[in-house]
């Protein structure tokens, strides 16, 4: 069999090897079109991927073309005998001859001479042309070019490209990156374009603005801001999520001119404190003695992830202003559910703590959440106090359950105020100042128990000019039950004095100022223990009754008395109405207008938002607005219109359910009947009848 010739095969390969580039070219335009359709619609989102996602596809269009050519049996001598029909089958004979071992030796040559001589005569770039391949590549390379760049680049490419002016101010997009505070653990979050961001307290939103546009001013509740471009036609502004509120962005053109505004709002979600409670036993428990057993069973809870979870006791002995407090906190075993849900148990001998009769121990349960700074929250406080013989409560009585003795007692006042004193450097001032005015009002609390107990015969006892002079004879006599009346006057006194430090200690409390208040806590300590060393205390309650004179009774002038007349009060409107009937009057005017403005729309929004930043019945309607003021930059006047009527309609819902009901009527003509009625009446009233 004679082999093929040298020249033939070379003619065939190159043949194919055409073919095969050609397909691949049109198998890389498709796939180039197609990546030009994604980058159009913001995929993907960084100039990395544009050129990976570009190749990507350009390389798979290019295998499955080529395989489809495969796939079709779409050989080179095939083709070619297609396209110059004069080769009469001679080049596929060529081609397969070497296939078929019985053709003869001559027969072969001659046809493989024939095939030779015709390639010669055969120009590829003719037969098969790759002109066509080649522009549609090389066009779809060049759009691609000018989409990407103009997605990276808008301002500087695509206003010279579709000749946009310069002045021209418009937002083509905005992407909002939320990250949220670390603590809560959940990842970054992209979104493009949104009319309403709803984050975490405490997450940094990151607001990347597109616009084609020389500057942005960016206005939130609080601050009103400048921004210029950071990367080409990116504006880049930063929020801390503290409260509801918006992001108003406006685009602003060279020479000063306003684009449509593009609002967004904020919806911040708090991070709750964690919830934390005893569910056995639950109860204050009145023990006969200290050996007893409690089984503590204590459930928390927190809507993003607990921190830990404690049981704090303080026991409580002494009596009267001799109370001794002591606090620590119980081993418990904690079971957690997952991080947002757990459950402790404890088994808590109370022997182990040396209770005596008389005294009490105070139990709650603490719990902190991850977030940094967050003051602990604690269950309701449970007591188990061991009964002093005789302290059973007689029948019929019953003591106030409001009443916490331990609260209540100077000497805890102290206690607090110097555990104050030390975790100041760790507290923020305005942290101080809350807790210090907590203390202030348990110092007045328990100065007013005193005051109650001394009859509120105090304001008597400042028209003294020396405290130390108490006419003791009068109070000897004005009190019977007084048995040993020096003993007794001397601890009022006291009891006096220790009043008078109260009142200063709380007056330096409310100010923050401890070094202040701790001296006067100790006076009143002091003086109070001095009261009550006395043999007793007689505490007495009004000397003196204010009585009502009879003979004056039907005296003076009848004419003189008249009515107290008063100026009318004028019940001042609500301002959250108010605004919401103007916004209801300009969504109607708005809505009516032939020539709608964007920036009015958007405007309006803003207004509606403000109103209560937190209502999510304004926020919604907020949104429509905003929705409405896009369609009309967008020329969409239905969907425009759609939005103003759905605006209006919630608008008027929610003044429908801020305003009072309209009073029922009783029938047809009740309101003649109520003037007749009332016509009546005065008629009658006239005559000096009855009605």
């Amino acid at each position: 069999m004679t082999a093929r010739p040298d020249a033939l095969s070379a003619f065939l390969a190159r043949t194919s090897r055409r073919l095969a580039w050609i397909a691949a070219a049109e198998g890389a335009a498709a796939g180039l079109l197609v990546a030009t359709v994604a980058l159009a619609l913001r995929w993907p989102r960084t100039a990395t991927g544009y050129v990976i996602a570009a190749l990507a596809l350009a390389f798979l269009g290019a295998t499955v073309r080529l395989l489809w050519r495969r796939k079709r049996h779409a050989d080179a001598a095939g083709i070619v005998e297609q396209r110059a029909p004069h080769c009469r089958n001679l080049l596929i004979t060529a081609a397969e001859l070497h296939t078929h071992s019985h053709v003869a030796e001559p027969v072969a040559r001659a046809i493989y001479a024939g095939a030779v001589r015709l390639t010669t005569q055969l120009d590829l770039r003719v037969l098969i042309p790759a002109s066509r391949a080649t522009t549609i590549f090389a066009s779809l390379v060049v759009l691609w070019t000018v989409v990407a760049v103009s997605v990276a680049h808008p301002t500087s490419v695509m206003a010279r490209a579709i000749g946009v002016a310069a002045n021209d101010a418009t937002i083509t997009g905005v992407d909002v990156v939320v990250t949220p505070p670390t603590y809560a653990g959940t990842p970054r979050q992209t979104i493009h374009d949104p009319s309403r961001v709803e984050v975490l307290a405490g997450s940094h939103v990151h607001v990347a603005i597109h616009a084609r546009a020389t500057k942005v001013i960016v206005e939130t509740l609080r601050a009103r801001d400048s921004v210029v471009a950071a990367n080409g036609d990116t504006f880049g502004t930063d929020v801390i999520a503290d409260a509801d509120g918006y992001i108003a962005i406006e685009p602003r053109g060279a020479n000063g001119a306003t684009g449509a505004r593009r609002l967004i709002g904020l919806s911040v979600v708090p991070d709750n404190s964690p919830r934390v409670r005893i569910t056995a036993p639950g109860k204050d428990l009145f023990l006969h003695d200290a050996h007893r057993t409690l089984d503590l069973n204590v459930e928390a809870g927190d809507d993003i992830g607990l921190a830990s979870l404690k049981v704090r006791y303080t026991k409580v002995t002494g009596s009267g202003e001799r109370f001794t407090f002591t606090e620590g906190e119980l081993p418990i075993s904690v079971t957690r559910t997952d991080a947002r849900s757990w459950t402790a148990r404890a088994t808590w001998h109370l022997e182990t703590l040396g209770l005596e009769p008389g005294d009490m121990v105070v139990y709650r349960a603490v719990a902190t959440d991850r977030r940094p700074g967050a003051s602990p929250s604690e269950s309701d406080s449970f007591i188990a106090e061991v009964l002093a013989p005789g302290g059973n409560a007689a029948p019929g009585f019953d003591v106030d359950p409001e009443q916490e003795r331990y609260a209540v007692s100077q000497q805890m006042v102290i206690l607090k105020t110097e555990r104050l004193a030390a975790r100041k450097p760790q507290m923020s001032p305005e942290e101080f100042a809350n807790s210090s005015a907590e203390i202030a009002a348990e110092q007045r609390k328990v100065r007013a128990e005193f005051v109650f107990m001394m009859g509120g015969e105090l304001a008597d006892a400042s028209d003294v000019a020396n405290m130390t002079e108490i006419n003791e004879e009068a109070e000897a006599s004005g009190e019977d039950d007084i048995l040993a009346g020096h003993n007794a006057n001397q601890g009022r006194l006291a009891l006096v004095r220790a009043i008078r430090s109260m009142s200063r200690a709380a007056t330096s409390l409310t100010t923050a100022d401890l070094s202040g208040a701790l001296p006067h806590e100790r006076a009143a300590l002091t003086q109070l223990e001095r009261a009550f060393s006395h043999a007793r205390i007689i505490l007495r309650a009004l000397t003196e009754r204010e009585r009502l004179d009879l003979s004056r009774r039907l005296t003076g002038v009848l004419t003189d008395a008249s009515r107290d007349t008063r100026p009318r009060a004028e019940r001042q409107p609500e301002p959250r109405v108010t605004e919401l009937r103007r916004a209801l009057a300009d969504i109607a005017a708005l809505a009516g207008s032939d020539s709608r403005d964007a920036q009015a729309a958007s405007t309006l929004a803003e207004r509606v938002l403000r109103i209560d930043p937190s209502s999510r019945e304004l926020q919604q309607i907020a949104g429509k607005l905003s929705d409405a003021s896009m369609a009309i930059a967008r020329k969409r006047s239905s969907d425009a219109q759609r939005l103003f009527d759905e605006s209006a309609t919630a608008v008027a819902t929610a003044l429908k359910g801020s305003l009072l009901d309209v009073p029922a009527t009783t029938g047809t003509n009740s309101t003649t009947l109520d003037v007749l009625n009332g016509a009546l009446t005065d008629a009658l009233r006239r005559s000096g009848g009855s009605k």
